[in-house]
């Protein structure tokens, strides 16, 4: 399929969506068999067994819980600078649309997530009710009754704020996947400077806030968005 060629490395989901607006009339699943078959692989991969989780409740409005994690930016795509200077990703995702706020910081520190709070209601397009994080010291410390900065912004901006079970990682399931995305996207990266790489982020970030998703209902984040604002 000429759609898969040039949309497959945004998913399935955004191929089908194409297809679709271009007349055609097969189901989701019957487009996926055609191209497994045109990859050479007709069988369908078996499911994998799953340890039985603790169900977690659905996001039922935006802003009810967003989900916000770190990640490095792997070095190899980091040809500009000292060996020493690391970069990373901080990631907001709204549980409801899906929608995503990524920025680029140059340390891992409850100074920079707190400063990415500042104008992130605004990028997002919503208020915040609930902010979910894991453990990790760049958002909170169990070792002490002082709060961070991050946990202090929070409050100043009145948004509540959980974290994870330890050893739960699928309580923060949902941007934890995005991530494994943004591998991919990093894989054959290379950026020359500092500003590269900052436009580069935000033109992905863009673009991927505009690809339809099988768990929308085929929409992208930003039409969820649009469409519960249009229904209030």
């Amino acid at each position: 399929m000429k759609k898969y060629r040039k949309f497959g490395y945004e998913g399935l989901a955004e191929v089908y969506v194409k297809a679709r607006k271009e007349g055609y009339s097969r189901t989701y699943d019957s487009m996926c068999k055609i191209i497994r078959k045109m990859k050479g692989n007709a069988k369908e991969k078996p499911k994998k067994q799953h340890k039985r989780k603790k169900k977690v409740e659905q996001a039922k409005y935006p802003g009810e819980r967003v989900q916000i994690d770190i990640k490095y930016v792997p070095e190899e795509c980091i040809q500009f600078g000292t060996r020493d200077q690391k970069y990373y990703q901080i990631t907001a995702l709204d549980e409801y649309t899906r929608k995503r706020v990524l920025r680029i910081a140059d340390e891992k520190s409850t100074y920079q997530t707190a400063k990415f709070l500042e104008n992130l209601e605004r990028e997002l397009g919503f208020d915040i009710k609930k902010v979910q994080t894991d453990n990790g010291k760049e958002f909170t410390n169990s070792e002490s009754d002082k709060k961070t900065l991050f946990e202090l912004k929070l409050e100043e901006k009145g948004i509540e704020y959980v974290t994870t079970r330890p050893y739960s990682p699928w309580e923060n399931g949902k941007v934890e996947r995005s991530h494994r995305l943004d591998s991919k996207y990093y894989a054959d990266k290379k950026f020359k400077s500092k500003e590269e790489l900052l436009r580069a982020i935000r033109k992905y970030n863009t673009r991927y806030n505009n690809i339809s998703r099988k768990v929308l209902g085929f929409k992208s984040p930003n039409e969820v968005l649009k469409e519960y604002k249009e229904n209030q």
